[in-house]
């Protein structure tokens, strides 16, 4: 086994290092910050070549195809260097290493575990926090909020099983109709057993027009007909398993046969399985994903989760729903309230 020490200005840099030179599959043994004139960390790292490691092998992660035209290169590096930390830490954690902070990075550290926040995410935040107060300007600093008034023509939701599609359009579709817009619903979910009787409801309480459509070429009539007289149409998709090929294939084909300018917001539960949101990602990166939405937030313990999925996803956040309520209980939240969401429950006690 060779073990070795790296110096940098920063982390993120003696971690390249260690990349470099010992490969992705190096386990970090310690890291030392030092102070003084000219500060610097020390990260002193291992590979065990007997295990079948290749000294000086680098994988290079290539840019999602999902990613738009004209959006700033630095996301795709920020995902690469994400995702060559979170192999690192999983490297360290199967041959029983943690990661050896300076006491004061130790406890950010250990606060933003206690909010769930991944340990990749949690490693780049101890990074740059001189103490706990620096959290949430950082947590803020990586939130992106959706612009209001800049609904399209049409907004199709889309999300796994469960996570309250239905009625999150019901809400917007209310506010729609509040805010005096003349609104249509199409619904795609033929799936799931009595989803088109729920909307007819809502579409019946709140006076709207609604669309059933069972395959993309009655979708297409469907908006073709809306089109003509409404100012957004809301879509519903049946909800389904991410790891479910077919599904997300279909939705591929639904987003296509969309003909009018189209707003793709994915909905995730902010009580949802962290792992299993994080995961969806790699079902979901090839749809135009434009804004992401979070519903239950009143049953969620810890929302730590949210800012897993907002680094991952790096989309803007849409809204929030907080109950079942329609048309309330949907919230359009400010960076701050994000931030601050994020860190409840624990942050009082800090």
């Amino acid at each position: 086994m060779k073990i070795k020490t790296f110096k940098a200005t920063t982390f993120s840099e003696a971690l390249r290092l260690v990349k470099k030179e010992l490969s992705e599959n190096a386990v970090i043994l310690s890291t030392q910050e030092k102070k003084g004139f000219r500060p610097s960390v020390e990260i002193t790292a291992g590979i065990d070549y007997d295990a079948g490691h290749v000294p000086g092998t680098v994988s290079v992660t290539q840019a999602s195809p999902r990613e738009q035209a004209g959006q700033p290169a630095l996301v795709d590096e920020i995902k690469s260097e994400i995702g060559n930390l979170r192999k690192t830490i999983e490297s360290m954690k199967n041959r029983g290493y943690e990661v050896a902070l300076p006491e004061r990075k130790k406890m950010i550290m250990d606060f933003l575990r206690r909010q769930s926040v991944r340990e990749e995410y949690a490693l780049l935040i101890c990074e740059k926090a001189r103490n706990v107060e620096d959290i949430p300007l950082l947590i803020a600093s990586d939130i992106r909020i959706k612009r209001q008034n800049g609904t399209r023509k049409a907004v199709m939701l889309i999300g796994p099983t469960g996570v309250g599609k239905t009625t999150t359009i019901a809400k917007l579709a209310a506010q729609a109709v509040k805010n005096r817009k003349r609104v249509a619903i199409v619904n795609l979910d033929t799936y799931r057993i009595g989803a088109v009787e729920q909307m007819r409801i809502y579409a019946n309480i709140l006076g709207i027009p609604l669309a059933t459509a069972s395959n993309t070429q009655e979708l297409k009539e469907a908006l073709e007909k809306f089109a003509k007289t409404r100012d957004v149409i809301f879509i519903d998709t049946t909800g389904r398993n991410p790891r479910d090929e077919q599904y997300v294939k279909g939705l591929e084909e639904a987003c296509k046969a969309v003909d009018i300018p189209l707003e793709l917001h994915l909905l995730m539960n902010a009580n949802g399985d962290d792992a299993f949101m994080i995961e969806s990602e790699r079902a979901y990166r090839n749809l135009p994903i434009d804004y992401l939405g979070f519903s239950k937030i009143d049953e969620a313990v810890r929302y730590g989760p949210l800012y897993n999925v907002l680094l991952t996803y790096r989309k803007p956040v849409a809204y929030l729903t907080t109950g079942q309520r329609v048309p309330g209980d949907i919230e359009y939240p400010t960076v701050n309230r994000l931030a601050s969401l994020i860190l409840t429950k624990e942050c009082a006690s800090c």
